[in-house]
């Protein structure tokens, strides 16, 4: 018997590991495992393998075996789409998945579905015009596909802050479609995310009840609803949390919704539910900086408030979110504020310069600025962030009452009488500010 007569062919392989499905995930691992190990470049072998690992949640494990696949057999498309949404549904990795879909619409340039899959990607990503460059691509590709024209609707109104034009083009794309097909829930369900972005959470409220009524098991309606009535002007926050657990009863892998039912329930004060929701959130999706973010401040509320949990850790998740998206203007302010709690003035200092950097205009950044440096004991940097605070917001009563302590302690008096007269006008009820302002006149009059 030859050397070769030893390996088992990759069909009887597969056949086997078929037979193990009906036991267990860890059997057909192990039966892949040993395929791998027997036809080492064989593309469908590792390409099992990744599915395997997959059912265990072994979702580094699944991307190698994937990516193995992909470079013994790069132009097998169907290798492609399966990578980009495990990288875009499972991981977060947004760059990674739309790097696999462009792949995908340079080996089958017409297949209405990758260039779908990239436009919705890419929407995520931010970059709307390439999004909507796609999805037309693909409504042009297949215009029995209604679902790109509320696709196109959707790219349009993702946003918030959108020019109000966009808005409009993107109700008027879902309102096309719904009039062709009105028992067609998403369209209903992203017209509702229309007319949320235009403010009119009455009726986005009302098309995401339609979407419901029509398709009950679909998760994102619940989400979407929920995030309606969170934010509708008398918070529903009970009734945004049975939409959000709804959701995910139906799919119990939506981060975002974890997350947002995380958010409501830290507003109704239960943190450990709050903690709980921020973590499988977290587990879900490891890359999304938001959720550390959130994660960090429930900490951080608890820690403040109620001494309940670890500031360090609160810091920890600050900087992960920072570390995934380094434009996270709260999260380098509340880290800011935790370091300056910990004793970090130069931390602290550094974080604020950040806030200011990424949001010049915010006069609260310079405050804070303000803050750190004076507590540090450096007046003349203190009271320069101070002027720039009182100078982007003259009704900032506390920045004008700050930096009248400043120019004191640098015996600037008539200018700290000036700050803290600002600052009697402004708030006259105040009694430290009253207090402040008549000693310090009966100071400079004697």
């Amino acid at each position: 018997m030859s050397e070769d007569d030893n390996q088992v062919p990759s069909a009887l392989v597969a056949v086997g590991v078929k037979a193990l499905a009906l036991r267990s995930e860890t059997l057909i691992k192990r039966g892949l495992a040993l395929a791998k190990s027997l036809q080492p470049g064989d593309a469908d072998v590792h390409h099992d393998l990744a599915l395997a690992l997959l059912g265990e949640g072994d979702l580094d494990g699944a991307i190698e075996e994937y990516r193995t696949a992909i470079r013994l057999d790069p132009d097998y498309y169907h290798f492609h789409p399966e990578l980009g949404r495990v990288l875009y549904y499972r991981k977060g990795d947004l760059d990674g998945a739309i790097a696999e879909y462009r792949t995908l619409t340079r080996l089958e340039p017409d297949d209405p579905a990758a260039h779908n899959d990239l436009g919705f990607a890419l929407r995520d990503k931010g970059d709307l015009d390439a999004s909507a460059a796609e999805l037309r691509t693909a409504r042009r590709l297949a215009p029995i596909l209604a679902g790109n024209d509320y696709g196109l609707g959707f790219t349009y109104s993702y946003e918030g802050g959108l020019p109000e034009s966009d808005l409009d083009a993107a109700i008027a794309e879902c309102r096309k479609v719904i009039r062709l097909h009105p028992g067609f829930a998403t369209a209903h369900n992203y017209l509702g995310i229309a007319l949320q972005g235009k403010g009119d959470l009455k009726e986005a409220i009302a098309e995401y009840r339609t979407s419901i009524r029509l398709q009950p098991d679909a998760a994102q309606g619940h989400y979407n609803l929920g995030n309606a009535l969170r934010d509708k002007q008398d918070e529903d926050l009970d009734g945004a949390i049975a939409e959000y657990r709804t959701a995910i009863r139906i799919e119990p892998d939506l981060a975002n919704a974890h997350n947002d039912l995380g958010l409501a329930l830290q507003r109704k004060g239960n943190l450990d539910g709050a903690i709980e929701e921020y973590c499988i959130a977290i587990r879900l999706q490891p890359g999304s900086a938001t959720a550390h973010y959130n994660f960090g401040h429930v900490l951080h509320i608890g820690n403040t408030l109620y001494g309940k949990y670890d500031l360090d850790e609160a810091i920890k998740e600050y900087r992960e979110a920072l570390r995934l998206n380094p434009n996270l203007v709260d999260a380098h302010d509340n880290l800011g504020y935790a370091l300056k709690q910990k004793g970090d003035l130069e931390g602290a200092i550094a974080e604020y310069r950040e806030v200011a950097r990424l949001n010049p205009k915010d006069d609260r950044a310079y405050f804070n600025l303000g803050v750190a440096l004076g507590n540090k004991g450096d007046w003349d940097g203190a009271v320069a962030e101070y002027r720039e605070a009182v100078r982007l917001n003259p009704n900032n009563d506390f920045a004008h009452y700050s930096l009248g302590f400043a120019l004191e302690k640098k015996f600037d008096l008539r200018g700290a009488l000036e700050e803290y007269r600002a600052t009697y006008l402004l708030n006259p009820k105040n009694a430290d500010f009253k207090q402040a302002y008549e000693r310090l006149l009966q100071q400079v009059n004697q």
